[in-house]
């Protein structure tokens, strides 16, 4: 199904996988009905910033004076949930600290140059043909 972007009365632009047919959709952020509206193609950056935002938002000591802190608590975009981490000491969980498979190691280096060469001289052999009087 493709993406489309649906806008509710509210101003709230929401991106749906839908059907073709389909015009109408309830918005994620508001719950109203939300109508398929036409936008230019490639990605749509209304949607920028992620809902899991609000959730750390959520978390976030909202009295502590400091300038990231309420930046972020004001403004919650990616940005400054970064410069939010930054300024608590925090990290992002590397993807192995949840049990995840370890990263994948760099494939040993292959000698291009044999390989084609070997290749070109593969198909010179399929192409050959032999006149024998």
């Amino acid at each position: 199904m493709p993406l489309y972007d649906f806008e509710c009365p509210s101003g709230h632009i929401t991106e749906v996988f839908a059907h073709h047919k389909q015009k109408k959709v309830k918005c994620s952020t508001c719950g109203k009905k939300a109508r398929r509206i036409i936008t230019a193609s490639g990605p749509s950056l209304v949607n920028e910033n992620p809902a899991w935002l609000k959730s750390v938002v959520e978390v976030a000591d909202k009295s502590n004076p400091a300038r990231h802190v309420q930046e972020f608590v004001k403004n919650p975009t990616r940005e400054t949930y970064r410069n939010w981490m930054k300024g608590e000491g925090i990290r992002p969980l590397d993807h192995t600290e949840h049990g995840g498979p370890p990263l994948a190691h760099k494939p040993p280096e292959v000698d291009m140059s044999r390989v084609r060469t070997e290749v070109l001289q593969k198909a010179r052999e399929r192409r050959l043909i032999e006149v024998r009087s």
